[in-house]
């Protein structure tokens, strides 16, 4: 009897057809599935190779910025130069192996250096400020005492104001004092908190510096013809403000140093903007006079 089913009736030809068909449509699936595995891992690999290129290049970019503020260079005529911290302490490691005599100070333990800090503890200022000196190297560079730094670009501390010494410890930590030796500075800043920074600055302020200079020099009437005695004070310790620096007695290749970089526009901290416009009518030449007779203690 025929019924509406007879045409689907279960037969081997028709269960050899489904096999089949069963079979492409799992191998169609395996294939799309292999090729987008690959096409997958394929863009993965891209990305990955891009991200490790983009990585790389600004590595280099970053390498280069760093290279370009250590890179011992002239910024631009007039400025001081700039020396990458790694050559002023290959340079300064020389120096003390050629001079053992002097280098048994900046020794911790010696009998030199024992000596200086004994005496050190009797003079003025207190003890704490003395320990931090020491303790946060500051000796390292500008001498025990703050007075004798280990190179003529490094300046004398002692006897500096207050305000000045403060004030610049603080520009030197907040980037705001870039030229010089700010590379070296700005981190030694940073691991100083306030309180230290107010204890050290007394301290140096209190190690005196005196020093008498020539009457007759050319360069004391260049300092009252280019208007420095009218911040700076006649004698070129007792400045306007006590945030202005007294300059007696300076390392000369600081001043020069100083004065250019001002002149320029690579120091520009503090009342450094009202210093420019003085300097603009200071030729190099009259600098180094200025410089020489600040620096030069009377015979």
């Amino acid at each position: 009897m025929t019924t509406q089913y007879s045409n689907h009736r279960d037969t081997p030809i028709r269960r050899f057809s489904s096999f089949c068909w069963g079979l492409a449509a799992f191998g169609s699936f395996g294939l799309v599935s292999v090729i987008a595995y690959y096409s997958t891992s394929g863009n993965a690999g891209d990305v990955e190779t891009l991200r490790a290129t983009e990585r790389l290049a600004l590595k280099a970019e970053v390498e280069a910025a760093q290279s370009a503020l250590l890179v011992e260079k002239d910024v631009e005529a007039g400025k001081s130069k700039q020396v990458p911290p790694a050559k002023v302490f290959d340079r300064l490691g020389n120096e003390i192996k050629s001079k053992p005599g002097k280098s048994d100070t900046f020794v911790p333990g010696s009998e030199a250096h024992k000596k200086q800090l004994e005496a050190l503890s009797q003079g003025p200022g207190d003890g704490e400020g003395l320990k931090l000196f020491q303790e946060k190297t500051c000796a390292t560079c500008h001498g025990m005492d703050g007075n004798r730094p280990i190179a003529p670009m490094y300046p004398k501390l002692g006897g500096q104001n207050v305000d000045y010494v403060l004030a610049q410890m603080k520009d030197f930590k907040d980037g705001k004092r870039t030229n010089g030796q700010a590379v070296v500075m700005k981190p030694l800043m940073e691991a100083l908190s306030d309180d230290e920074m107010q204890k050290l600055a007394k301290w140096i302020s209190e190690q005196k510096l005196e020093i008498e200079l020539k009457e007759d020099h050319p360069g004391a009437a260049a300092y009252i013809a280019k208007g420095c005695v009218a911040c700076h004070g006649p004698d070129a310790k007792t400045p306007l403000a006590p945030n202005y620096p007294n300059l007696r007695g300076q390392s000369k290749d600081y001043i020069v140093n100083q004065m250019k970089d001002i002149k320029s526009g690579a120091r520009n901290n503090g009342t450094s903007a009202a210093m420019q416009a003085i300097m603009t009518g200071v030729s190099d030449d009259e600098i180094e006079v200025i410089a020489e007779w600040l620096s030069t203690p009377a015979k």
